[in-house]
């Protein structure tokens, strides 16, 4: 697997990955909520943040998106979880930041889990508006 910076032309096929990631890992919120958000994730958020995708078999397998020291997203395709790529992903951005944080959905507990292993912890829970949903903030600092 290499790492390398998200190019305009990939933003389509990410923002797929992003959509077919979200609806299953958030089944707790409408799949509608995701489908409103790809234009604004194709437009804004992706171009705007520091973006690196996971390419395995010369297919993109995951991302990681980056506003500073805020962890804005972290998605790997949902036929190849659990074999590595998010923490290599996440792995790429700690070696470059001495301090990490991200929010999480709270009902999302595989990844709430999946981000305790990999340092980080649960600082403040805070109902979202746009969702009702609650979720964490989470934050990892170099040791």
């Amino acid at each position: 697997m290499k790492i390398r910076k998200l190019n305009t032309k990939d933003i389509e096929t990410v923002v797929e990955l992003w959509y077919e990631t979200s609806i299953i890992a958030h089944d707790f919120i409408q799949a509608d909520y995701w489908e409103k958000n790809k234009e604004a994730m194709a437009s804004i958020y992706l171009p705007n943040s520091e973006t690196y995708l996971a390419i395995e078999d010369e297919k993109i397998a995951g991302f990681v998106a980056m506003a500073e020291n805020f962890l804005a997203a972290i998605f790997v395709n949902n036929q190849i979880q659990g074999k590595g790529i998010g923490r290599k992903l996440l792995n790429f951005v700690k070696d470059t930041r001495t301090m990490i944080q991200l929010k999480v959905y709270k009902k999302n507990m595989k990844t709430v889990d999946f981000y305790r292993s990999q340092g980080f912890e649960v600082i403040s829970e805070n109902k979202e508006e746009k969702t009702g949903e609650y979720e964490f903030l989470m934050e990892w600092r170099e040791e």
